[in-house]
């Protein structure tokens, strides 16, 4: 019986796709927390005021208020008030509708919607 060992060259590719498909998909979460305003980007965590300034009123504000409860090291269970605004950017029928949600005055998040109008 032959026993017969293996160059290592399939390890190596495996290894090389597992690394390209870690770079797509960091890429992909990277950009959807990311908005071009004109030539300057916004991204998850910017301040509200710094959010106007690059990309100017929203066609759209909502306002409202989130309940987050955490429990405390003591073991308390301590509930805040948040409060959460929601601009939309309608850009126009060539450009897609953004949702930005700010979670106590920074931007939490960004959705991309349907073609605006």
């Amino acid at each position: 019986m032959r026993v017969r060992r293996s160059s290592g060259t399939g390890r190596v590719a495996l290894a090389a796709a597992l690394a390209v498909l870690v770079v797509c998909a960091a890429t992909d979460v990277r950009a959807g927390g990311t908005l071009r305003c004109g030539n300057r980007l916004v991204r998850d965590g910017d301040p509200i005021e710094e959010v106007h300034r690059r990309c100017g009123d929203p066609t759209f504000r909502s306002f409202s208020t989130e309940y987050v409860s955490f429990e405390s090291a003591s073991g308390f269970v301590v509930t805040k008030a948040v409060p959460v605004e929601t601009w939309t950017y309608n850009r126009g029928p060539r450009e897609f509708i953004r949702y930005l949600k700010f979670r106590d005055g920074r931007l939490a998040s960004i959705i991309e919607g349907d073609y605006g109008y």
